[in-house]
């Protein structure tokens, strides 16, 4: 604070003369007017404070020789100087600002002498705050929890002349681990997207070529290592972990060997392929004419390439793919690998997957009862809990009345169960589900049930059961075909229908179906998929019934459809009643059945 009262006057001898001022290094020099003239005037400006004979006073004043004035122009702060740490949200990277503001002093602005003077001040001098040293600044980092990775020269920069968030700390991040990849020496895509097609978009599913086969002592595989990664830190030195990469553990099926840890060859020629993360190379047995009466029924452990066709009667069993490059007719294929046929299959059965396209639907079946179960549990524990039939109701009775109302179905699923396991044959733990199911669900045998925990047996039988299953299970696998009629189809993974499509025939896939040809009608029959079926052209202008069934969550697409095509998704069905086209069958968020569809 500092307080100007060192004031210099002259007195005006002049006759007739207006009292003046003027300032001068911080002077103020006042001359009073003669009689009857205008005093002088200070004009004080906002930012200084002014007492006149003890008074503040502000705007425009009067002064005189005699006059006492006392002008303040600072106020009583001390420099200062800021400094700012602040952290990112990932807590990687910390930055600094740094500002200093000095204290000014300042002096009264000269003014010529006249009768008024504007009272200003300017700067004379300025003190800066006391900088902040490296170490002050370290200690604040230290308070901030900031203790790692410190950026010592970008303190050492700025500490003097200041910054406005500048990095101080930047942590390390963490690297994750790569991956174990697979290199393969051969094919691994499916066969039916790399068909060929010509410029009208027809399929020409000649363009298969023949199966190729690989020479003994070959390498099909090499396993790459995925690069290491490491740990990260951040600037208040907490770690952070990197994720490990996925480790590929090789598994070798038949016709392979692995060479130097992470190469795989060929102890035999044959076809190389892959089945989940195991590697197989199965020997090839080709029947270079029909498969008739002169051949016999042809069964083999490996693939099976036939080039001509399969004659009525005739049976092929295959421990792998099979190939058939003409027709099949009145005849039977079976597969655990891919089904290829290029040309019609008239009348016929083909399964591929092997009895194991049973199992997955005897699992299904088993975890829809479970689910049943479950739901039933919960409601008769509602019931009771809030004694909504009363207490006089047992739990057996309450498990009938649920059994006759709420789950209607049970019944039927309990005897597909019965069929599924005649079918199936002997799987570990199925001689106690089948006793527990009559004795418990079927029939009147609700009512001898004493405590709903009882049906818990049954449950845990069936978890026994589909964990004895899951080994067996295979993997999914495709049947690509170019047109069947009459046929009865079955696939553990997708059903792929290359040329003119189908007539009246069943066909289940336990993936998807898809007719690619561009003209595909499938007409007739029951098409049963359980992600999706992407049809070209359905039913006819006759209305001939053909039914399109995908699970719960699935799709159903149609270029064009006709009367009586019927949509099946879930427990729902719609029936097409005017011939459409675009047409997307699904179920929306309350589960009802959605049919966009235009006008043919």
């Amino acid at each position: 604070m500092e307080t100007i009262t060192n004031i210099s006057t002259k007195t005006n001898t002049a006759t007739n003369v207006s009292g003046s001022v003027m300032i001068k290094n911080g002077d103020i020099m006042v001359k009073n007017p003669n009689e009857n003239d205008k005093a002088a005037c200070l004009v004080i400006d906002d930012s200084i404070k002014v007492k006149i004979n003890g008074e503040l006073v502000k705007g425009k004043v009067e002064i005189y020789e005699n006059s006492v004035i006392e002008i303040e122009l600072e106020d009583e702060e001390l420099p200062k100087r800021y400094l700012n740490i602040s952290i990112s949200d990932d807590r990687m990277n910390a930055y600094i600002s740094i500002a200093y503001e000095p204290k000014f002093i300042y002096k009264l602005k000269d003014v010529e002498e006249g009768n008024s003077a504007i009272l200003k001040k300017v700067i004379k001098d300025q003190i800066m705050p006391a900088k902040y040293t490296v170490k002050e600044i370290k200690e604040e980092l230290v308070k901030k929890g900031i203790i790692c990775d410190i950026i010592e020269e970008n303190i050492a920069k700025y500490v003097e002349e200041g910054c406005e968030k500048v990095l101080i700390a930047k942590g390390i991040y963490p690297v994750d681990e790569e991956d174990d990849y697979m290199e393969y020496k051969f094919s691994t895509s499916d066969e039916h997207m790399d068909f060929q097609e010509d410029k009208n978009g027809n399929i020409d599913f000649k363009s298969i070529g023949n199966i190729k086969s690989i020479e003994k002592g070959s390498v099909i595989a090499i396993k790459h290592l995925g690069k290491p990664g490491h740990d990260g830190k951040d600037v208040m030195g907490k770690v952070k972990k990197h994720k490990a990469g996925k480790k590929i553990k090789l598994k070798l099926g038949n016709g392979c060997a692995i060479k130097d840890d992470n190469i795989i060859i060929a102890t035999i020629e044959g076809k190389p392929c892959v089945k989940g993360n195991a590697i197989c190379v199965y020997s090839i047995h080709q029947i270079k004419s029909d498969v008739d009466l002169e051949t016999g029924d042809i069964k083999f452990v490996g693939d099976i390439d036939i080039l001509g066709s399969v004659k009525e009667g005739m049976k092929v069993e295959a421990g792998n793919s099979v190939t058939v490059h003409k027709d099949i007719y009145r005849a039977s294929i079976i597969a655990k690998g891919d089904i290829y046929i290029r040309g019609n299959a008239v009348s016929s059965t083909i399964f591929a997957g092997g009895v194991n396209v049973d199992k997955l639907q005897y699992s299904k079946t088993l975890n829809a009862l479970k689910s049943m179960l479950n739901d039933i549990i919960n409601n008769i524990g509602e019931i009771k809990k809030f004694n909504i039939l009363g207490n006089a109701r047992k739990d057996g009775e309450i498990l009938k009345a649920l059994i006759e109302t709420k789950f209607k179905n049970l019944n039927r699923v309990c005897l597909n169960i019965i069929s599924h396991i005649k079918l199936i044959g002997d799987v570990k733990g199925q001689e106690e589900l089948i006793p527990l199911m009559k004795h418990k669900l079927m029939g009147l045998a609700p009512i001898n049930v004493k405590h709903y925990s009882e049906l818990d047996l049954i449950t845990k039988c069936i978890d026994s059961i589909t964990r004895e299953m899951d080994g067996a299970l295979i993997l999914p696998v495709n049947i690509n075909l170019a047109y069947l009629q009459d046929s009865r189809i079955k696939s553990t993974g997708d059903v792929i229908i290359t040329g003119k499509g189908q007539y009246v025939s069943e066909i289940i896939a336990n993936g998807s179906i898809y007719f690619i040809g561009q003209k595909a009608v499938s007409r007739g029959g029951v098409l049963k998929a359980q992600n999706e079926i992407k049809c070209k052209v359905v039913g006819s202008e006759g209305g001939v019934k053909t039914t399109l069934m995908v699970e719960r969550g699935g799709s159903i697409w149609c270029d064009i459809a006709y009367t009586n095509t019927v949509y099946v998704i879930g427990n729902r069905e719609v029936v097409l009643n005017a011939p459409s086209k675009d047409i997307h069958a699904y179920l929306d968020d309350r589960g009802e059945l959605i049919l966009d569809k235009l006008m043919l």
